[in-house]
């Protein structure tokens, strides 16, 4: 399978996936918190997106995260690769409750 099989791939499964998640309107989300609330940072350039996971309640359980669409990457120092993303999220995940069920917004 070559790397844009895989690509097309992979952006077709998170489509599929977006198409099926009912949007909640209930509640409005809340904005993205603040790097202090930052626990994880994923870049997953077969998809092309940069994750962020954070803790609204500082307790160490992820319950928002955003994934925004990167644009570049550029080998950096030490094998490292440096991107360029969106100035703003693509998706949002929100766990309101801390239960594990994520409410999904896509901007």
């Amino acid at each position: 399978m070559t790397r844009r099989t895989k690509l097309l791939t992979a952006t077709l499964s998170l489509f599929l996936l977006c198409s099926i998640t009912v949007p909640v309107r209930a509640n409005p989300l809340p904005l993205e918190p603040a790097d202090d609330h930052l626990i994880n940072e994923e870049v997953d350039y077969v998809v092309g997106f940069y994750f962020r996971e954070y803790s609204f309640g500082e307790n160490g359980v992820v319950d928002y995260r955003t994934a925004r669409q990167i644009l570049t990457a550029e080998p950096g120092e030490y094998h490292t690769m440096v991107i360029e993303a969106k100035e703003f999220p693509l998706f949002y995940w929100y766990d309101r409750d801390q239960d594990g069920q994520f409410e999904m917004w896509i901007d």
